[in-house]
């Protein structure tokens, strides 16, 4: 089984702003399946000073690269932090192995008040302000 580790763009600064995949290699065998994991951390700030910080996924990546399964991921379980790919189907999107064609995004849907409730809070807000500036003036 093949395995594809996406890492976040920071992960290579100042060398690369995207992000990058390491791709692993098992030898011997047949690939059936390519195993993806989407790196969120590897133990350093993403920006470019690159400081140590206490969070990394290494030691998961490796953890969970030495249980996987040999079961292609079904659809459903595609939002998972990894999954495995059935080889056909990279084959069918012509080889290509970026993450965000395999990975299916979960999407939460935001309700936002409505404007006039908004507005009505700012002028509130505003009526607060204005009169502690009136206060204020008063003890002038």
């Amino acid at each position: 089984m093949k395995a594809v580790i996406t890492m976040p763009s920071g992960v290579f600064k100042p060398y690369a702003g995207v992000s990058t995949a390491i791709l692993i290699f098992t030898k011997g065998g047949e690939t059936n399946n390519v195993w993806f994991y989407e790196m969120l951390n590897d133990g350093y700030s993403l920006d470019d000073k690159r400081n140590k910080i206490d969070k990394s996924d290494l030691q998961e990546i490796i953890k969970q690269f030495h249980s996987r399964s040999n079961i292609a991921s079904s659809v459903e379980q595609r939002n998972a932090q990894f999954f495995s790919i059935p080889k056909q189907e990279i084959i069918n999107n012509d080889y290509d192995l970026s993450l965000s064609k395999y990975k299916q995004e979960v999407y939460e849907e935001v309700i936002y008040q409505k404007p006039k409730v908004i507005f009505e809070r700012l002028e509130s807000i505003e009526a607060k302000i204005s009169k502690g500036l009136k206060e204020l003036k008063e003890l002038i």
